[in-house]
């Protein structure tokens, strides 16, 4: 691994946001102008929202408003009929609200609207009331992507009643890296390898641990664009492609980072010092190494491959560089 002093062609743009959102239009707390709001004195670029089995705010003409420097996403959180197996959609205008999962992902995808599996790895928690909502229809379906860190599964899968005080006290101490079989995941399906708020604006034993506001300053998802971000239809060809990738802003602003792949080797732009660990499929995570800001080449690599970042022992930024587009 050197450092170099040309760059690649990398993306010119990009743009940052949350996924994963929820309102009043379904099991969230907020108003949209209220949860809108606090993305805008977060410094988001979009919030995309997935009230479930539903695009009322959609209907309401929240899709593609801009409000201030932000744009608003409206899609769905979609589920089987045992409540658990989910999906983020987006880029339709009408969703079929129950049955079979699969059978409204081939609905989605006939629309043309794209679909991500959401918190796929989800483990059951041991505070009473947190439930799991994980995927069970493998990898072998027509998705365009993993959310392989959503921040609420990350933060309740760690909690138990022994420590669940100190744990609201203290959130960010259980939200340190992305689902590692999650990743595993994507390995499989290609595509986004997309971070998630999963915010709804939670209380907890009374108390607002999970504002939005808080949420939004904690894991971002980065589109990357050849153009200036101006449209939902932007977002939706970014995680179509894979061109994403997501990063824990108490760690730190990575909106300047970027990658791209050049002779079958690996350049990475970083925006600050940071230990740097990939892997390729079916391999394990290189040993991390420490870099400064600038261009690095990491040498030569097969696709698809995962990078991480690290920063004060947490993961700062993740993502996954798929072999071509889906």
């Amino acid at each position: 691994m050197k450092s170099i002093a040309s760059s690649p062609k990398f993306h010119r743009y990009s743009a940052a946001g949350v996924l994963h959102v929820h309102s009043t239009r379904s099991d969230g707390r907020g108003e949209p102008e209220e949860i809108v709001q606090a993305g805008i004195e977060a410094g988001l670029d979009f919030i995309a929202f997935n009230d479930h089995r539903n695009l009322k705010l959609m209907e309401e003409g929240w899709h593609g408003r801009k409000t201030g420097n932000l744009i608003s996403i409206t899609g769905s959180e979609l589920q089987h009929t045992d409540l658990k197996n989910h999906l983020l959609v987006y880029g339709v205008e009408h969703v079929k609200p129950g049955g079979h999962i699969l059978d409204q992902l081939a609905g989605v995808k006939q629309d043309g609207g794209i679909a991500i599996i959401a918190h796929p790895c989800e483990k059951r928690p041991l505070i009473p009331g947190l439930g799991e909502f994980p995927w069970s229809f493998g990898t072998d379906c027509a998705v365009d992507g993993i959310e392989g860190w959503n921040w609420m599964s990350s933060w309740k899968r760690r909690v138990d009643p022994v420590n669940v005080w100190n744990r609201i006290k203290y959130p960010d101490d259980m939200v340190r890296h992305p689902n590692r079989n999650a990743v595993d995941m994507w390995f499989e399906t290609g595509g986004a390898l997309a971070g998630g708020a999963d915010a709804h604006g939670h209380r907890i034993m009374g108390r607002d641990v999970f504002a939005y506001s808080m949420l939004f300053r904690r894991l971002k998802t980065h589109i990357l664009l050849n153009r200036p971000f101006a449209t939902p239809e932007q977002f939706c060809e970014a995680l179509r492609t894979g061109s994403c990738f997501m990063s824990n802003a108490i760690a730190g602003d990575a909106s300047e980072y970027r990658s791209a792949v050049s002779s079958e080797k690996l350049y990475l732009k970083l925006p600050g010092r940071g230990r740097v660990s990939f892997r390729e499929k079916d391999c394990e995570m290189s040993p991390p190494v420490l870099f400064e800001e600038g261009v690095h080449c990491l040498g030569k690599v097969n696709l698809p491959v995962y990078i991480e970042i690290y920063r004060n022992g947490r993961t700062w930024i993740a993502q996954g560089i798929q072999a071509e587009e889906k």
